[in-house]
């Protein structure tokens, strides 16, 4: 799954964002590859009303950021545990 060049604003930190402080238009791009697939699992609790399909794996992630006069890119990432999947509930729960 690759986002190139989402649009956002940078806050700088978390502190500057919770009090609405300033910020400068950025950009952020993501690059994150599943493979290696270790389970399928299907989950349902018809007590909470939730179901879902989930693939447990491994994934690859990085990541940049550019604003004026300032580019960030992340070193790869590889995590031992990955989930994707579909999951329903509420009043979603019985569509199928």
């Amino acid at each position: 799954m690759d986002f190139r060049n989402l649009e956002t604003r940078d806050f700088h930190d978390f502190l500057n964002t919770a009090q609405r402080g300033p910020s400068v238009p950025a950009d952020v791009s993501f690059r994150i590859r599943w493979s290696g697939v270790k389970a399928r699992v299907t989950l349902s609790d018809t007590t909470n009303q939730f179901a879902g399909n989930f693939i447990e794996d491994t994934a690859t992630i990085g990541w940049s950021s550019h604003q004026e006069g300032f580019k960030f890119v992340s070193s790869t990432s590889t995590s031992l545990f990955a989930e994707i999947g579909r999951e329903r509930n509420g009043v979603f729960f019985h569509d199928h």
